[in-house]
This record gives C-alpha cells, sequence and structure tokens, in this order.
C-alpha cells in the first residue's frame, strides 16, 4: 500500500510541476520587451574622445514563489544571453565585452567602449540575445541610443612666445684716442 501512495505521490508531484509551471502568467515565456539597452556619454577633454558605457537590462520581474518552478526545476526563459551587441551610426564597431554575458531577472551588465573621435549624431547599441522556452530557444533584440554633440575637444594648446637671446663675442678692440688740432 505504501508502494502505490508512493507512486501516486510522485506521479502526483509531476503533475504539480505541469499545472505550476503552466500557472506562469500569459507572455512569460516571452522576455523580448524586458532587455532593455541604455548608455551613457562622457568626454575625455585631454584627447578629444568620447566614452560611451553601455548597459544591457533585464527588467523581468524575479518571479513569485507561487509562480516559480518546483525546487530543482531551473526557469531558464527569464534569463537572456547576449549572442551579439554592435554599435552603428556616429560610431560603429562590435561590443565584444558585452557577448556572451546572462542577464536574469532584474540583473543587468555593462562594458566601456572609449576612445572614439569626437563625433556629432547618434550611436545605436543594437543587441541581440535569446532565451529558452520550454526546451526551445527564442531571441530577439533591442537598441538604446546616446546622442554625441560634437562638443568632446581637447583645450586649445597656448604655446607662450619664446624670446631667444643669443650672446655673440665681440672681437677685442684696441680704441686709441685721436687728437685733432
Amino acid at each position: 500500500m505504501n508502494k502505490v501512495w508512493g507512486r501516486l505521490g510522485a506521479a502526483g508531484a509531476a503533475a504539480a510541476m505541469v499545472v505550476g509551471l503552466s500557472a506562469l502568467p500569459a507572455g512569460a515565456g516571452d522576455i523580448s520587451g524586458s532587455i532593455v539597452v541604455t548608455g551613457e556619454a562622457s568626454c575625455d577633454t585631454a584627447t578629444g574622445t568620447w566614452s560611451i558605457e553601455w548597459t544591457v537590462s533585464n527588467e523581468e520581474p524575479i518571479p513569485l514563489e507561487e509562480v516559480s518552478a518546483p525546487a530543482g526545476i531551473d526557469l531558464p526563459f527569464l534569463t537572456a544571453t547576449i549572442d551579439d551587441a554592435v554599435m552603428s551610426g556616429a560610431a560603429t564597431g562590435t561590443v565584444a565585452d558585452l557577448i556572451g554575458d546572462s542577464v536574469g531577472p532584474q540583473g543587468s551588465t555593462s562594458a566601456t567602449v572609449t576612445g572614439i573621435p569626437n563625433a556629432t549624431g547618434d550611436v545605436m547599441l543594437t543587441v541581440d540575445f535569446s532565451w529558452g522556452v520550454n526546451g526551445r530557444a527564442a531571441s530577439s533584440s533591442s537598441m538604446g541610443e546616446v546622442t554625441l554633440d560634437g562638443s568632446c575637444t581637447p583645450p586649445p594648446t597656448t604655446s607662450e612666445p619664446t624670446t631667444t637671446t643669443t650672446a655673440v663675442a665681440a672681437d677685442a678692440v684696441q680704441a686709441a684716442p685721436a687728437f685733432t688740432g
């Protein structure tokens, strides 16, 4: 009789896991709208170059205990993995330090790009990311934008006028008084 209850208990636990996972809020498996890309530009006036700190945030709420998976079951669809991060516009290039990072609910990751020549215009960062939904992979992208205003210039170099004094040695001249008269 204990074996029957043990089997029913295991079957009941498996059914509860399925019911628990299916009780997740609608759209919980799609985090594409929850990934936000922001940037902040700063100027290095010594070099006249911009730096942009890019931040990728996962604004997906941390699941409540009522909708979280049973112990030992991971909910990977809440975590985004960054597959690519490409800048375009007034500055271009790949932000390699972001690629491969995983960002869980309410988490973020950042990377700074330095040495961007002074420019005017928008710099966009498009982040491609993926996550798992019921054993299947899903992917999407998000974009952030920073405006560079062209004001990142080094201070003008001021040079003081230099005065050069050259000493010239005179030949020794012997002067003799001359009398006229």
